[in-house]
């Protein structure tokens, strides 16, 4: 059976990779009624929490054997 935790990191990952590639890209683009550039920090969040995830599926495959 797949763990769910693969999944949505391989979601999460690829998310956070596509908003900090995009707030490189654009980094005019930013949040109304803010200069903080939302795109990358909730980027660099998700893609930890992704890598986070995938790592925790890893090592939760290594114990079952």
């Amino acid at each position: 059976m797949l763990d769910l935790r693969v999944p949505s990191g391989f979601f999460f990952t690829l998310l956070g990779v596509i908003l900090i590639g995009w707030s490189y890209w654009r980094p005019d683009a930013h949040a109304p009624l803010t200069d903080v550039n939302v795109n990358l920090y909730s980027g660099i969040a998700m893609l930890i929490f992704g890598l986070f995830l995938l790592v925790m599926a890893r090592r939760a495959a290594g114990r079952s054997r």
